[in-house]
């Protein structure tokens, strides 16, 4: 594993941007990769099949998650939800690490760089912090 801490992946059908932060707050572009082209399904075209996820694409992403902590995936459409099944099925370990997927329509660096920030700042396993007990009004010591 590498000294980076979370990852942030961009993806939709054509490319994939992945980007580790380290303990430290450094950003590093680990990937930046394009698939085959896969054609775009349009509800009017004749060719109305589903078109099949490319699992060289997958695995190329699965590869480069090299890193100890948690995964945002992010993107438009479908393949955030496609490369979220994909390490689910082919990498339990790195599937349990996936802290959330949300849309993102933005594929600039800055975009996705700053909806990472934003997500993994507001998260509490960020940086180790672990989760402290409750101390609500049923924790108070002496009461029953």
């Amino acid at each position: 594993m590498s000294a980076y801490f979370d990852a942030v992946v961009f993806i939709d059908r054509r490319e994939a941007k992945l980007f580790h932060f380290s303990a430290k707050g450094e950003v590093k572009l680990v990937l930046a990769h394009t698939s085959a082209q896969r054609p775009h399904h349009q509800a009017n075209h004749e060719d109305r099949t589903k078109h099949a996820p490319d699992d060289e694409f997958m695995e190329t992403i699965v590869r480069s998650l090299d890193h100890d902590g948690n995964t945002l995936i992010c993107g438009p459409g479908n393949s955030k939800y496609e490369l979220q099944a994909y390490v689910q099925k082919h990498s339990p370990d790195l599937a349990a690490r996936i802290s959330g997927v949300e849309d993102l329509d933005d594929p600039l660096d800055s975009g996705i760089l700053a909806a990472a920030r934003k997500f993994f700042g507001t998260r509490e396993h960020r940086h180790g912090m672990q989760r402290m007990p409750s101390t609500g009004h049923f924790d108070v010591p002496g009461k029953s």
